[in-house]
């Protein structure tokens, strides 16, 4: 990925799927998100928020998105579905977040 950019993922409750958001960096100040990447069952999405929600023309998007999307794929409830029952935010969180190695952001599941 280029040096512009970093991708962030996130466990998403309100919508139950995990998102990709792609920030991009600028000097001293906090980055700010340029794109969210999600999968639903018609296939991976990406969102463009903020004004106008068009895919802004920033060098090295392409590549940010496609590394978000391949990442993603990891993520083995990304979708949400089935969305457990009686599960916590926070249990939900967590479970949007398990990875296809066993771990939950970075830890090991037990």
């Amino acid at each position: 990925m280029t040096q512009t950019f970093t991708i962030q993922f996130r466990g998403n409750v309100e919508a139950c799927r995990t998102e990709a958001w792609i920030l991009q960096r600028t000097g001293a100040a906090a980055a700010s998100p340029v794109a969210i990447v999600y999968e639903t069952s018609q296939g991976l999405v990406v969102s463009y928020p903020g004004a106008g929600a068009a895919k802004p023309a920033l060098p090295g998007l392409d590549a940010a998105i496609a590394e978000a999307r391949e990442e993603l794929l990891h993520y083995i409830n990304r979708r949400g579905e089935p969305r457990p029952q009686g599960i916590t935010r926070a249990g939900l969180s967590l479970w949007l977040m398990e990875r296809d190695d066993e771990t939950v952001m970075g830890m090991p599941l037990e």
